[in-house]
Order: C-alpha cells, then structure tokens, then sequence
C-alpha cells in the first residue's frame, strides 16, 4: 500500500461525492454532512451501482439511491426497513484516506 495524492481538501466538500479511478479501482471519495472524509469501492455491492451517479450523503452514511442500501465510513451495509429497522446488508471496501497541508491523499495497493 503507498500514498496516492487525489487533489485539494476543497475538491470534496462537505455532503459530495466525487469519483476517481486509478489503475483498475473505481472509487469515490466522500464527504459526511460534518465533513468527514471517506474513500471507497464505487460500486455498491447489491446490484453493482455506482455511487457517483445514484449515491447521496444522508447524515454520515453514503446512499445507493438505486435501491436504499446504506453504508458507514467504515463501509458495514445496512438497509432501513419500513417500521425504521436496520437489517444488515453486504459491506463495500473502504481506503484509508487523510489530509495533509491541504490535500486529500488515499493508501491503495501497490
């Protein structure tokens, strides 16, 4: 694994999804309402959408919109059932991912 730079902390702001690809990983990186920084998978494991056209920011969870599959920062996949029940669905691989002076850089693998 090594530090791959991805651009400036205000290319992702706060509520935003941006896609970035390198080599064969299709990623996005992500920013939670309050702003915290998460990079994961694109595609969303139950029917392969991707999150950067049919995702949303809810809170401190991104949103498959395709079918309303969930996932924290920590990429565990749940979905709300009609009566507000979280049931557990398939998890999305998540990437470590820091600022520093000002940039946004993720450890992928080599």
């Amino acid at each position: 694994m090594s530090w791959v730079p991805y651009g400036n902390s205000s290319d992702v702001l706060a509520g935003q999804i941006v896609s970035f690809e390198r080599d064969d990983l299709e990623l996005v990186i992500w920013r939670s309402a309050a702003g915290r920084l998460c990079a994961m998978d694109a595609r969303c494991p139950h029917e392969w959408s991707h999150f950067g056209a049919e995702g949303v920011i809810d809170g401190d969870e991104i949103v498959c919109t395709a079918h309303f599959w969930r996932f924290d920062h920590g990429g565990h996949g749940t979905k709300l059932n009609v009566k507000g029940r979280r049931d557990d669905k398939a998890d999305v691989a998540v990437f470590a991912v820091r600022e520093s002076g000002g940039a946004i850089e993720l450890d992928l693998p080599d």
